[in-house]
């Protein structure tokens, strides 16, 4: 992905492609902006979608200037870093609750355990804040209901035992998990090589996060280097399958409305989802 970046049109070059994405990324969210939600998990999908949107947009403003090259142009990475992390969590999401194919019985309960993960957040959080305890008490009294219908929930009783035992633990430390399947798992339901994935969110993390190494590479690398040429792309080609993907997804929820991509940028999306579907 980026060994094929080594100069500064090769950057340009990829910075088009995500521009070309983006653009039709666009298109196709406001088509679904004008359009009625048919199922709760569409909705949410829907909504995902402009969370990672959003992402996409500030971290293309944040890329270095195609035709204006400055020395501080790598001062920027760790934010666009962040924001790509950003956009490979909301794909997750995404997946989790509108992408995977999935019964109905599965799908409710995909539903209910990530807002129960939600709800025990925010009671945590209105906690520590000293919130009037009449509404604490609205919002545990609303998480045990949640729980309680888990518990009851036709496709809880079809998880493996050991699954089962793990979520009951998991609830009665107030700890519930936002997804019953690993990361891996949830992966392979995807189409995407986990290895692949944990390579990008590992890559991305190192210069999210504050950590000497990247620190200091940030002060020693050379401009117009190779290094430099490929740091920068880096976020922006980190996000494309990404990006690539649930725009697809989300195309398909509308198929008689979707604006169709222009054939290069057609052509472009596919090579970037399949990145994500390959070994690294």
């Amino acid at each position: 992905m980026l060994q094929a970046i080594n100069t500064w049109e090769d950057y340009r070059a990829k910075l088009r492609e995500f521009d070309a994405v983006l653009e039709h990324a666009k298109a196709v969210g406001a088509v679904m902006a004008v359009m009625a939600s048919r199922s709760a998990h569409v909705r949410y999908g829907a909504q995902v979608y402009v969370k990672l949107l959003s992402h996409c947009i500030a971290l293309r403003a944040l890329a270095a200037d195609p035709n204006h090259r400055t020395a501080r142009e790598l001062l920027d990475v760790p934010s666009m870093s962040a924001l790509a992390r950003c956009v490979v969590e909301a794909h997750d999401a995404f997946e989790y609750v509108a992408g995977h194919e999935v019964a109905p019985a599965e799908r409710t309960f995909r539903l209910q355990l990530w807002e129960l993960h939600d709800q025990i957040r925010r009671l945590k959080m209105f906690t520590d804040l000293g919130l009037a305890p009449e509404r604490i008490d609205d919002i545990r009294a609303d998480v045990r209901r949640r729980q309680d219908d888990l518990q009851a929930h036709e496709f809880f009783a079809t998880l493996p035992a050991e699954l089962q035992a793990e979520l009951r633990r998991r609830w009665a430390k107030g700890d519930p998990p936002a997804f019953h399947l690993g990361q891996r798992q949830r992966c392979e339901l995807s189409g995407v090589n986990a290895d692949w994935h944990n390579i990008i969110t590992s890559q991305l993390a190192q210069y999210a996060l504050t950590l000497p190494s990247s620190v200091e590479q940030m002060t020693h690398l050379t401009p117009g280097s190779v290094e430099v040429h490929r740091l920068l792309a880096m976020p922006l080609v980190a996000t494309l399958p990404f990006l690539v993907r649930v725009t697809q997804a989300i195309a398909a929820y509308m198929p008689a409305n979707a604006p169709e991509p222009p054939s290069r940028t057609n052509r472009t999306m596919a090579l970037w989802r399949q990145a994500a579907e390959q070994a690294p």
